[in-house]
């Protein structure tokens, strides 16, 4: 009892985040036949998607599990896919026009957050961890429409224009500047606290 008492909030946000995936993804589990699930794909998100909620324990251990456990990193990650069926499940994408488009700046941003956010852990400097935060989130963003494109050419979900990409992919840049940046700032603030330890604060309390 002791051991769950003592699990920062940290910990548990990330817990009712990672939980609220699961939740969600159960609806389109249990009703595909939903009207807003048609033409979006759903069973390939329900397969991926809980892979998202693994990519940071797992790749915290392979590099050492050095403490603390980056708390923020891991539910900024989750809220990517989670954020995602949440707009699918209440139809937004086909109710709101171009509402998609500030969901691939957003996305975009997460992802280069967390890049970002993640390199604060090791002496990468202030340049590489902008590019790195930068080149995968774009990297990630990239892999974002190929999956798109793939669940098409399955049959799962509908085409999408060339327009349609391009205006995806350029606000995928802009969201990632900015996250990169974002993270970059949070960063050089903590490091310019005299007791404070970056990774340590991310963590989260």
């Amino acid at each position: 009892m002791q051991q769950w008492e003592s699990r920062p909030t940290a910990h548990w946000v990330g817990l009712g985040v990672k939980s609220g995936l699961v939740m969600l993804l159960a609806l389109p589990l249990l009703q595909p036949d939903l009207e807003q699930y048609e033409g979006k794909g759903m069973n390939v998100r329900i397969l991926v998607f809980p892979l998202a909620a693994l990519v940071i324990p797992v790749l915290w251990r392979l590099t050492g599990s050095r403490d603390p456990y980056p708390y923020l990193v891991d539910s900024l990650l989750v809220l990517t896919p989670l954020t995602d069926v949440l707009w699918n499940t209440l139809d937004l994408y086909d109710r709101v026009w171009a509402f998609d488009k500030p969901v691939h700046l957003m996305n975009s941003m997460l992802f280069a957050a967390v890049v970002g956010l993640w390199a604060a852990r090791y002496p990468l400097g202030t340049v590489n961890r902008f590019a790195l935060a930068l080149g995968l989130g774009m990297t990630l963003g990239a892999l974002w429409e190929l999956g798109e494109y793939a669940s098409f050419a399955a049959g799962w979900s509908d085409l999408q224009s060339y327009p349609d990409t391009i205006g995806d992919l350029t606000f995928g840049l802009v969201g990632c500047l900015l996250g990169a940046g974002i993270a970059l700032m949070a960063t050089q603030a903590l490091e310019e606290e005299p007791e404070a330890e970056p990774a340590t604060v991310l963590a989260g309390p």
